[in-house]
């Protein structure tokens, strides 16, 4: 039987927080893999730990939870789900730039306003 892990362990070894860790029970994206004891206290297999670290690599690529959620629980296909979200990410990028630009407008038009 492999070895389990405490939450202050788990969260040591992936550098989650305690709150993002029982958040992602809540929501059911990962539920620990047994709990012992009076009371209750959880803990996660390997294999638990293994779909921790797939869901922070999903999260750092951008993805929302619920489509981390669906490429786990297999309803949904990696690649279909990575290119809407490449699609929505370079959207935000470009009106993240537009705004950039703008702002930049409205400074310049603020410092030739105090210049004058």
């Amino acid at each position: 039987m492999t070895q389990m892990k405490t939450v202050r362990e788990v969260c040591e070894l992936t550098g989650v927080t305690r709150k993002q860790l029982f958040y992602y029970d809540r929501i059911g994206l990962l539920k620990p893999t047994k709990r012992t004891g009076p009371q209750k206290a959880k803990q996660y297999s390997a294999k638990a730990i293994e779909r921790l670290n797939l869901i922070l690599m999903y999260q750092k690529a951008g993805l929302h939870l619920s489509e981390i959620s669906d490429i786990l629980d297999g309803s949904s296909e990696i690649e279909l789900v990575l290119r809407r979200a490449i699609a929505r990410l370079q959207a935000e990028a470009q009106q993240i730039s537009q705004q950039t630009a703008f702002a930049r407008e409205i400074l310049a038009s603020c410092q030739s306003q105090s210049a004058k």
